[in-house]
């Protein structure tokens, strides 16, 4: 018998405490009130790709219960951010968002994320650079989803390509082949200096063909108050935006061994506006007013993302089998004001006064992704072993179409002969990847994993750059890439009772080399083609429940090497403008996480986390303007919480009250050669109330309620004129969301 498995009835009952110190929970059904032992129950988190208890996981996993998000008002990774150690979030806007995970991120401009997302079992957005993946990712709003897990540290071996910090997986709610049931809640909300909001949603599940099968609808309709005023067109709140989505799953069990899962998903989004506050350097003061950004046009933007997968789960004989099928389409589009900077440019080269200029940037990505893996035991089950096969193809364009200048005081087009800009870039991705895992029960209290991944990808570029005021020349660029990478995984758990495990891990992950989008010859021994970047993480974790099961910890040390980081930095030619891909040289990360639960009593839920992480340069890296020693942009180095959650009730129906208080660290806005700045502090408070009336929610909420100014993204927006504007102002800052109040009613049944 495997000694994991013959402990597994005893770390079942231990796992109860820990689960809560990964903060998640199996969400409730939808008829089910609110209850203390519903978010006590045991917790198995599927980050590794199969099904595990929180203490059996030799790794850093923090899992967010779905259901607390939505009483919270918790619709987006900056509202909880700080309660997963060792994760933050920059924001250009809603809707174009990076996650970073222990500090693994060259700032907003890098292309290629470092964060790998997974909904259920399907890859998401896309991993090449030419389509702007670091931004434009998922962030599903938290109604149709039992948590969201969050795997830190490089997943390369299990996840491939692009998991360098570390993966965050959104765990939906599947069909109910057993139970009729759903719940439709509307809600408003209320955002000080800004407007207001309201939301929509409804879920339905209906068992069918005697209980063999289900299928679940879900919709939702989302509308954020704005808070961004525009004075120049004397507009207020311009980034209300709104999204849009829906769901249908289906479960249908084949038989006692076989499940096919399939869902389609998609969710629209819009806003009228980026939440951008020009500011002023060195001293980052409001240009002309707090929550204010200026613009000449409107800067709408638009995302969209469907998804369909299809999952198979069976056995044979003593094989674990599963397939999943994903088909992708991302889409994103953007409107910008580039005035300050272009106009500028063309007033001061040209002589015309008032100029106007816009950059409109499509971006569109298609994806089929398939993987089979198989998993089985041997030597009387202390071996356990898995191998897969994952291939995934990728078509996008990324254009900007022809626009003309503008006069700033008519609007009226402003024909130059040219446009500002006119560009394209059509890229295709295909990766084939093999991978295996092998798991030994040394004694029946340690575990060891090794494993091992080889990835192949090709990849076909074609730029297309026509005349305009930053391309002096026509650039054509038609060019195919390749490149083969390994990685690897080693780690040791060790578990000297049921309630502990303390584990080593050993892991690497890569990013995908391609064409560098440098036309030949151009810059003097600038290579047309930037190579992979790879990261090796050294990891010691503890987790144990203590205290007869109401006290739990979890804690990790961790140092990461970052070799060869891929860099975007630009030159100017006689030929024009161009932005390309390098190697810039190296880094390192390094830091701790704790998660600290204690249940003083049945009702009560006390939860506080840390986090400190040192992420900087170890060498200069001259083509992104850094310096050995320079922090990693927008990476803070210490972010924490805390927060409690109380149950109680009121004339027999239950309730509830929730507090948690959230710290994000100073941080640096840009390597020190790029006119850098330190961006302070903030902290949030959040509250949130309501009680189960029959089969009716109350809750009210308070997001933000000290009305914190908390900036998460800043970049320069003017032209750096020697003597007049040395600086380039103004700046935009990403401004959160200032202090919110809610209410929502929801009738489960």
């Amino acid at each position: 018998m495997n000694a994991s498995l013959a402990r597994k009835p005893i770390a079942q009952a231990a796992a109860l405490l820990l689960a809560m110190s990964a903060q998640a929970a199996l969400a409730a059904d939808e008829a089910a009130p609110i209850a203390p032992s519903a978010t006590l129950e045991k917790v198995i988190v599927t980050a590794n790709k199969r099904e595990q208890a929180a203490i059996d996981v030799p790794a850093s996993v923090t899992a967010i219960n779905a259901d607390r998000l939505t009483r919270g008002g918790l619709d987006r990774f900056e509202d909880y951010a700080a309660q997963i150690p060792g994760m933050s979030v920059t924001a250009l806007s809603r809707g174009f968002s990076s996650v970073v995970l222990r500090g693994i991120s060259t700032g907003i401009s890098q292309a290629t994320p470092s964060t790998a997302y997974y909904i259920d079992e399907a890859p998401i957005g896309s991993i090449n650079a030419y389509a702007t993946g670091s931004t434009l990712t998922p962030d599903l709003d938290p109604y149709d989803l039992r948590r969201v897990e969050v795997l830190k540290g490089p997943q390369g071996t299990l996840y491939g390509a692009g998991a360098v910090g570390g993966l965050v997986r959104f765990v939906s709610e599947p069909a109910n082949t057993e139970k009729f049931g759903g719940a439709v809640s509307v809600g408003v909300n209320s955002v000080t200096d800004g407007g207001t909001g309201n939301e929509a949603r409804a879920a339905f599940n209906v068992p069918l063909a005697d209980k063999t099968m289900g299928l679940r609808l879900s919709l939702m309709n989302r509308v954020d108050a704005g808070y961004i005023d525009n004075p120049v067109l004397g507009e207020k709140n311009v980034n209300k935006a709104r999204t849009r989505g829906g769901r249908l799953a289906w479960n249908w069990k084949l038989n006692e061994d076989w499940r096919l899962q399939a869902w389609g998903l998609t969710q629209r989004f819009h806003s009228g506006g980026p939440g951008m506050e020009d500011q002023n350097a060195p001293d980052l003061t409001p240009t002309t007013g707090k929550l204010q950004h200026g613009s000449y046009i409107h800067e709408d933007q638009d995302t969209g993302l469907d998804v369909l997968n299809a999952t198979v789960k069976g056995r044979i004989g003593n094989v674990d089998l599963t397939s999943s099928t994903t088909y992708q389409k991302v889409k994103g589009e953007t409107h910008v004001d580039q005035t300050a900077l272009f106009g500028t440019l063309i007033t001061l080269t040209l002589g015309i006064p008032n100029v106007g200029a816009e950059l409109n940037q499509h971006i569109n990505t298609k994806r089929w992704s398939q993987e089979l893996r198989a998993r089985t035991t041997a030597l009387n089950d202390r071996l356990q072993y898995e191998g897969g096969l994952f291939f995934t193809k990728e078509d996008s364009s990324n254009s900007i179409p022809p626009e003309d200048a503008f006069n700033t005081v008519t609007h009226a087009a402003f024909p130059l002969g040219v446009p500002v800009a006119n560009a394209r870039i059509d890229s295709q991705y295909k990766e084939v990847s093999l991978f295996g895992n092998v798991t030994y029960s040394l004694t029946d209290k340690f575990d060891v994993t090794a494993g091992l991944r080889y990835a192949h990808d090709q990849q076909h570029y074609l730029q297309d750059y026509k005349v305009s005021l930053l391309t002096a020349a026509p650039v054509f660029i038609d060019q195919d890439v390749s490149h083969s990478k390994a990685t690897y995984l080693l780690n040791g758990i060790y578990k000297p009772d049921a309630h502990t495990s303390i584990y080593g891990r050993i892991a690497t992950g890569y990013r995908p080399g391609g064409p560098s989008a440098l036309p030949p010859g151009v810059v003097p021994g600038g290579k047309t083609s930037f190579e992979p970047d790879t990261l090796t993480s050294y990891e010691l974790g503890f987790k144990s429940s203590f205290n007869g099961g109401r006290a739990s910890l979890e804690a990790a040390v961790f140092t990461t090497d970052w070799k060869d980081v891929q860099i975007q930095t630009a030159a100017q030619t006689a030929a024009g403008n161009f932005n390309y891909f390098v190697n810039g040289g190296n880094a390192k990360s390094s830091g701790m996480e704790a998660t600290f639960m204690l249940a003083p009593t049945r009702d009560l839920l006390l939860r506080a986390t840390a986090a400190y992480t040192d992420s900087h340069l170890t060498e200069d890296a001259p083509t992104a303007g850094g310096l050995n020693g320079d922090r990693m942009p927008f990476t803070p180095r210490v972010t924490g919480s805390l927060a409690a959650d109380y149950h109680f009730a009121i004339a027999g129906s239950p309730a509830w009250i929730g507090a948690s208080y959230n710290y994000i660290g100073e941080r640096r806005s840009n390597f020190s050669g790029k006119t850098a700045f330190d961006v302070g502090a903030y902290k949030t408070l959040n509250l949130n109330a309501g009680m189960d009336i029959g089969n009716v929610r109350v809750s009210f909420y308070g997001k933000n309620l000290g009305n914190a100014h908390g900036v998460n993204f800043m970049n320069g927006n003017g032209l750096p004129l020697p003597g007049l504007n040395p600086l380039g102002n103004p700046y935009v800052a990403g401004i959160i969301q200032p202090r919110t109040v809610g209410m929502d009613l929801a009738y489960r049944f």
